[in-house]
Order: C-alpha cells, then structure tokens, then sequence
C-alpha cells in the first residue's frame, strides 16, 4: 500500500518545508494525503504548523509552541480516514472514482464509496479567488456532509459551487 504525504524529515531537510515547496497548496494537498487510496504519513511538526527546516545532520528540535493551529484539521481527516469505510487503503471493497466538473483543469474531485459509505473531496489546485464550477457527475446525488463545517449539501439539487485558492470540501455521506 502507498504512504501519501506533503512532507517528511527527508523532504524539510533536503527539499524544503511543505510551505516551502507547496505555499498555500499544502493543506489541499494535505487532504489528498488523508483521503487518497493508501496511507496518510504525517510528520512530527505539521500540525504546528511547522515551517522551519530541520537540520538533517545536527540534533535540532521541533519549537512546540503548545498552539498547534492545525490539530483539528490534521484530527478531523485522521478520525475519518478511521471511521468512514470509504477510505479505507487497499479494501477491494473500495471504489474511487474522478467525478466530472465543468473546470477539470483547476478542480481535482473524487469520490471514494465501499458500500453505503461516501467520502466526496472537492480540491481547488489553483491560486485564483471566486472560481465558480458546476459539478457535473450523476454520481454524486444525495444530501452529504462537510466534515470540517458539519453543514449539509444536497448534492440532488446543489451542484454549483464557489471556491477560493487552494480551498478543499470534504463530503461524507
């Protein structure tokens, strides 16, 4: 099975921090990691977040600031990734399937279903502000839920959406 992951100790030592490498993409793609077919692998720091480089060779500490801005985003996707069937890595139960919308080249959807169980994520990879698409897909139908807001979308009759630069929406259904 995969591991999918934004950063490393590797990658922040040789290659740069996630904001480095990714800016504001990083948790779009932080998401992608935690809902993808595999394994999220996550780093000590990230939910920090941490944006130094550690040194590789040398003994060099993680500055825990005891905020941790990004712990209930890291919480949220890591409780789903355990709870929602739909993720689960490598059950052949598991379908994924890309889901057509009417800006395939800035919007990344998918859907992740095993059995009765819906994960729909919706990834804006592009930096503009206000993009506006239609989520085209029969597919998709039914009233989900954003995992982060709680709030309900009936994907029956709602399939327009604005979204921000690098913004994600995670659906269970």
């Amino acid at each position: 099975m995969r591991a999918w992951f934004t950063t490393n100790h590797d990658e922040n030592s040789w290659n740069g921090t996630e904001y480095e490498k990714y800016d504001n993409m990083a948790k779009a793609l932080a998401v992608f990691s935690a809902t993808w077919n595999g394994v999220p692998l996550l780093y000590s720091g990230q939910e920090l977040p941490n944006t130094k480089r550690i040194e590789f060779f040398e003994k060099d500490v993680i500055a825990w600031t005891g905020t941790n801005a990004l712990n209930d985003f890291y919480r949220t996707l890591l409780n789903l990734k355990t709870n929602n069937l739909a993720l689960r890595g490598g059950d052949p139960g598991v379908q994924t399937f890309r889901i057509k919308t009417s800006d395939p080249e800035n919007i990344f959807a998918y859907l992740r279903k095993n059995g009765s169980k819906e994960v729909l994520v919706v990834l804006n990879l592009s930096g503009p502000k206000g993009l506006r698409f239609d989520i085209l897909d029969p597919t998709v139908t039914g009233i989900y839920k954003n995992v982060f807001s709680g709030a309900a979308n009936d994907f029956t009759t709602e399939k327009s959406f604005e979204m921000q630069g690098w913004e994600y929406l995670v659906y269970e259904k």
